[in-house]
């Protein structure tokens, strides 16, 4: 596939439409925003404490369960809720897609409702300022912290944004999920929670201590606080990076200026081939060509030799031709009805 860079590639605007709020009220409904103090200031404080605490505490087994844990969450995301659940590209037997939906609540980014919501958002209304939740176009900082900060209603009124998830409203597990303030109940237990493995895990090193409470701080940075920011972080990549700095070998739909970049692809288990990605939203498989590193992939496919997978799906041969791919508004009927 010839690649071309995204400057060569500039995408259409989209016809400015009056816009309505899915329950039928105005545009400046959607619009209101209010700044959340609690969560800012449980945010920054986290963050900082993130970025500073592990030059302080560290040890081998507390690095070791980082990566772990990275890889569990960071696929519970990937995997589950956004190639399962926001794009329905293959199925999964109920208990297994649940214990999916686990792994990636705990990386602390609300249940799977919230989630899937905001990102079939961000496909309908991709790029476009005070529509797409998350665009780098209203700042790098809106993209990595603000929106989470200061909620427009339509992102984070429950009555609004659940209508984009109608399917998942229909398990009473992923509703149960669907709290706010369960997340900080869930966090606190988490981070309490590696305190405690780290503890039984140093001493079970060390056999002259029956807690090791150096080694149960260590987890706690590491896996309890470290590992949400570094998830989040990288997450946040997807939504500005790979909106600003990378290739675009498809011509996507309307004002999406959606990019391939491979370090973010290393970073956050395939999703950086973003341009790819909405180019063929529904594909179960985001890195096209045999180079590029897609372990969310991987992990489907080995899923499905094992007969745990199916309905995967993947791009039609001929969509592969190296020639621009653009989507028209009914490639998106069904996104709008199902959130496929």
């Amino acid at each position: 596939m010839k690649e071309v860079t995204h400057a060569q590639t500039r995408p259409r605007t989209l016809p400015e439409q009056p816009v309505t709020a899915p329950d039928g009220g105005s545009a400046s409904d959607l619009e209101e925003t209010r700044l959340d103090i609690p969560f800012t200031v449980v945010n920054i404080v986290t963050t900082v404490l993130a970025c500073v605490l592990p030059f302080i505490y560290s040890s081998r087994s507390s690095i070791v369960a980082f990566a772990v844990f990275y890889v569990l969450t960071g696929l519970g995301l990937t995997v589950g809720y956004h190639r399962l659940f926001a794009h329905r590209a293959f199925k999964v037997p109920k208990w297994l897609e649940r214990t999916i939906a686990v792994c990636g609540y705990l990386a602390i980014q609300r249940g799977p409702i919230f989630w899937v919501a905001m990102h079939r958002m961000h496909h309908r209304y991709t790029d476009i300022p005070g529509r797409d939740p998350h665009t780098p176009h209203e700042g790098l900082l809106h993209v990595h912290f603000g929106w989470m900060q200061r909620k427009r209603r339509d992102v984070w009124e429950k009555v609004l944004y659940r209508r984009w998830a109608p399917d998942l409203l229909k398990d009473t597990f992923y509703v149960w999920l669907d709290d706010e303030h369960r997340d900080y109940v869930a966090y606190v237990a988490l981070v309490g929670l590696s305190y405690l493995v780290g503890g039984v895990v140093g001493a079970a090193l060390d056999d002259s201590r029956r807690f090791d409470h150096h080694n149960g701080l260590c987890f706690l940075v590491w896996v309890g606080l470290l590992n949400r920011v570094a998830i989040l972080h990288a997450f946040g990549f997807i939504n500005s990076v790979c909106h600003t700095l990378g290739t675009r070998p498809f011509a996507t739909h309307g004002a999406d200026t959606s990019v391939n970049n491979a370090l973010v692809a290393v970073l956050i288990f395939g999703e950086g081939w973003h341009n790819n990605h909405h180019a063929f939203p529904t594909s179960a498989r985001q890195g096209l060509r045999w180079y590029q590193w897609d372990p969310a992939w991987y992990t489907i496919w080995t899923m499905q030799k094992l007969g745990l997978a199916s309905n995967v799906q993947l791009p039609a041969e001929g969509g592969l031709e190296p020639r621009s791919h653009r989507l028209g508004p009914a490639a998106w009927r069904n996104h709008d009805d199902v959130g496929s």
